[in-house]
């Protein structure tokens, strides 16, 4: 659940970088922070940290994400400047939501226990189509407890063929 700042701050983000037609630089932008805060603790911790000047921060931001939009770092700033830079994953995660609505984007969540091909991502994206009119981004979560097929979740669904879910149903109703 992101604080009301955060959203108050996506909102603004988003409108910011609409009436600047910059708003697929600032969407750049957002997807290498939500990446970067995804796969990096280090990033994480640089966020929260109170004894890294916000000078610091700033620089090391501006590094990560390479030809930031103005909008951005002007973003960044004003994060900093109001004591909140620890909330801009959820700022940008906000973003997003903002953009994908107003532009028709569906998020579709895959988990697997080995990385999807591009054969299949295609394939999982014919079968949304037939389920909705939205364009769809396709994340795919590696997860090896899964042991083998899919979990596939779109919307308000999930359709479970994992070799784990399979194996607990047989296991249930071995037991019964």
């Amino acid at each position: 659940m992101r604080s009301r700042a955060a959203i108050r701050y996506s909102k603004a983000i988003f409108q910011i970088a609409t009436e600047s037609n910059s708003l697929s630089m600032v969407k750049k932008d957002m997807d290498a922070i939500i990446t970067t805060h995804k796969s990096s603790s280090d990033f994480k911790n640089l966020l929260k940290n109170s004894l890294i000047s916000y000078a610091d921060k700033k620089e090391i931001i501006a590094n990560i994400l390479l030809d930031m939009s103005d909008d951005t770092s002007n973003l960044i700033d004003l994060l900093i400047k109001n004591k909140r830079l620890s909330i801009m994953n959820d700022v940008a995660i906000g973003f997003n939501e903002i953009y994908n609505q107003k532009n028709n984007i569906a998020n579709a969540t895959v988990i697997t226990a080995i990385p999807i091909s591009e054969v299949v991502r295609s394939q999982i994206l014919n079968k949304i189509k037939t389920l909705s009119d939205k364009s769809v981004e396709i994340e795919n979560i590696i997860d090896k407890t899964i042991l083998g097929g899919f979990i596939l979740r779109f919307e308000n669904t999930e359709y479970n063929a994992s070799f784990s879910q399979k194996l607990n149903k047989l296991k249930s109703e071995l037991i019964q």
